[in-house]
């Protein structure tokens, strides 16, 4: 009989205690058949994106996975189950073909006897009670995954029927039974990560596809499979490691690789940015109500990144914008007037607060899903920088977090142009975020010519031209991938400035194909000129 899923229904507690008692609990309604559909027609459009490291990595970049997956209604089932701090660590959609089994088994991520998990298995299209799931109940306190006992027993899992089973089983506790929950599309049923259990279609015309969701405690390690097939012994990769999204709670007791959940598509194609290269007027003039003013600068995509956008703003004294919050793009905030300073936490409440002194030309970075603020302590108004971005997906196990960073003025030496390199590091959505102070004496510079990766730049002294544009300290110059630049120091002292290089997955992969279709065509070159020559050795 299915339970509808309603605070007052005292659920929570039948579903912890069948957990606790035969290791699984269904089915409880959670999808309508609308939603059936869209959710097995967006994970199934060769749009959709590809899964982060592995291939139970959809939780890592397909926002519609990670919208269900984070539903009050899962979240809060699984609360008493694994505590307040819960990490998703697997998603992946589930298709069984007609009159086919799957091999009993144990998920070898969740295998070990001590291992606090639950997986969530939701059916979307035909399911029905001969085409879901079967458990061996009580298999969760075995101590053993199905797989040790199998090889232990010569028992042949790909060929092994449920009584024979229950024969083996039984020998390790007379109370198992074979079961499995009489779901329809849009149920989901919860059962323990140490379960034994296998995936059915008997007895239905078509397909049954189903979406599997994998949960843990954060402090649980996830292990990574080093084959796909999870035969007995198990075998563990040493990297890379699963990338897991915290869905409750929070990660700093996290024994996994914390990675942010995925952006939300954008609801419309914006605009291209075309090459920017502006002086900016500070002080800017403050907004007397709100005591934080922002200007926009520019905003739109290019070749290398979904998304950039740039504003410079105006903090009154003594004040903050907003209390921390998040954002689903990255940011680089650079100062150029004034002092403040920079206030990272770990959640909205401030919980672990750190405040960190910012003074003209020093700048912060903040990833994915970072709690940040900015007071300013000072007297007088504060001005500042801000680059906000959205790009692909990296997959970096060491992305770039929340940094401060206090450049030292470039050594000038005796060079026309000299770099001094901040930091290269990949981040969340970047393959490479790169920062340098660049010096220019004066009429030096360089040729024009065009990168692959996005650059944005923020002159702190001097004057420039550039793209045919004069720009004086303090400026902003932004060249979008692809596009010509050069650039000259036209005044009579230094011009230093920050530079910043954003290399995009994007990028990195139209490099590869891009490298893939020449090397092709010399191939094709090489062999035609190897025939054509073997035919003058014959004449």
């Amino acid at each position: 009989m299915q339970t509808q899923l309603t605070e007052t229904s005292g659920l929570t507690d039948r579903v912890s205690a069948d957990l606790k008692h035969f290791g699984f609990y269904g089915p409880v309604p959670l999808l309508s058949p609308a939603e059936c559909t869209a959710v097995e027609e967006y994970l199934s459009t060769p749009d959709a994106p590809r899964p982060l490291t592995w291939f139970k990595g959809h939780a890592a970049t397909n926002a519609g996975v990670h919208e269900i997956a984070s539903r009050p209604e899962i979240t809060a089932l699984l609360r008493p189950l694994l505590g307040d701090d819960i990490v998703l660590w697997g998603a992946m959609l589930i298709r069984r073909l007609p009159d086919t089994r799957q091999v009993w088994h144990s998920d070898m991520e969740t295998s070990d006897p001590g291992s606090r998990a639950i997986s969530v298995w939701i059916g979307l299209r035909n399911t029905s009670s001969t085409s879901g799931l079967r458990f061996v109940t009580r298999s969760h306190l075995f101590g053993r995954p199905a797989q040790d006992v199998a090889a232990e027993q010569n028992v042949d899992r790909f060929t092994v029927t449920d009584e024979q089973l229950l024969e083996v089983v039984r020998k390790i506790d007379p109370a198992a039974q074979i079961d499995g929950p009489d779901c329809r599309d849009g149920d989901m049923v919860l059962f323990d990560g140490r379960l034994w259990h296998a995936g059915y279609n008997s007895g239905t015309p078509g397909t049954r596809t189903a979406l599997l969701l994998q949960y843990a405690a954060a402090d649980n390690p996830i292990p990574m499979p080093l084959n796909a097939d999870y035969a007995w012994p198990w075998k563990v990769a040493e990297s890379p490691r699963v990338p897991t999204v915290l869905v409750s709670g929070s990660a700093r007791r996290s024994a996994n690789r914390i990675v942010p959940p995925p952006m939300r598509p954008l609801k419309e194609v914006p605009m291209a940015i075309t090459t920017v290269a502006k002086s900016i007027a500070v002080p800017l003039a403050e907004d007397a109500t709100k005591r934080w003013r922002a200007y926009p600068q520019f905003s739109g995509r290019t070749a290398a990144l979904n998304i950039m956008s740039c504003h410079v703003s105006v903090l009154s004294a003594g004040h903050r914008p907003h209390p921390p919050h998040t954002h689903e793009e990255e940011e680089l905030l650079v100062m150029l007037d004034g002092e403040v300073e920079v206030e990272l936490a770990d959640d909205p409440n401030g919980t672990a607060i750190r405040r960190h002194h910012m003074a003209p030309g020093m700048f912060s970075y903040y990833p994915i899903g970072q709690h940040h603020t900015i007071h300013n302590v000072s007297a007088r108004p504060a001005s500042y920088l801000m680059f906000k971005w959205r790009g692909g997906v990296a997959d970096s196990e060491t992305p770039l977090c929340a940094s401060i960073f206090k450049p030292d003025a470039a050594v000038v030496e005796q060079k026309a142009v000299a770099q001094k390199l901040l930091f290269e590091q990949p981040t969340h959505s970047l393959s490479k975020l790169q920062a340098h102070l660049t010096t220019l004496r004066p009429a030096a510079g360089y040729a024009p010519h065009a990168d692959p990766y996005d650059v944005g730049i923020v002159l702190l002294s001097g004057e420039v031209e550039t793209v045919g544009a004069g720009v004086r300290a303090p400026g902003i110059i932004y060249y979008a991938a692809g596009q010509a630049h050069g650039i000259r120091n036209v005044g009579a002292g230094p011009a230093t400035y920050l530079v910043f290089e954003f290399h995009s997955p994007l990028t990195a992969d139209s490099a590869k194909q891009e490298s893939k279709k020449k090397g092709d065509l010399v191939r094709r070159l090489v062999r035609r000129l190897s025939k054509f020559a073997g035919r003058r050795r014959r004449r």
